[in-house]
């Protein structure tokens, strides 16, 4: 069928792709990336006055207004064509940005936020500075001397809810 003979074998093709170099962008305050990226660069970090900033790690974010800065886990980096890099990131949420369900109070640390699965791009000229976050299982707390936010849920903003991150039953749909 289709230009082929009646017993002729259909040959499997496969498809090689090059692999992606990994790269370091530097970021100057207006935004800017360079040097000029080209389509086969993967970047996986980057310098921001003076500082390495890396994929996975967590950062405070310019706010709106007079409002605390916000808190991201960098989840990718995008070079655009316009030399401009943007930033793939995971919110975590401050208590007092938390909307429970009716009828449930919050009851959290002062340093705690709260995992999400809300993600946005984030221009990278929006990363104030990296931020330590503590990923912790229920129960366990910081060691004496360790200056961090602690995070141990995830909030659900759909269902408005709270989970520990050592729970099974959420799944992200």
């Amino acid at each position: 069928m289709h230009g082929r003979g009646g017993g002729e074998e259909r040959k499997k093709v496969r498809h090689m792709w090059t692999v992606p170099t990994r790269g370091t962008a530097v970021v100057s305050g207006d935004g800017g990336a360079s040097p000029s990226f080209s389509s086969s660069l993967t970047v996986n970090s980057f310098s921001k006055d003076g500082r390495k900033i890396s994929v996975g790690d967590c950062a405070l974010f310019k706010p709106s207004l007079d409002s605390p800065p916000f808190i991201g886990i960098i989840r990718r980096l995008i070079a655009s064509k316009e030399n401009k890099l943007s930033l793939g990131v995971y919110w975590l949420y401050r208590p007092a940005e938390v909307k429970l369900g009716k009828g449930i109070l919050l009851e959290a640390a002062p340093n705690e936020i709260f995992y999400s699965f809300h993600k946005d791009e984030a221009p990278a000229a929006s990363l104030l500075h990296p931020c330590k976050v503590a990923f912790l299982p229920k129960d366990v707390e910081l060691p004496p001397g360790i200056c961090s936010f602690v995070c141990r849920r995830v909030y659900d903003i759909t269902n408005e809810c709270l989970w520990w991150l050592t729970d099974q039953d959420y799944i992200n749909e």
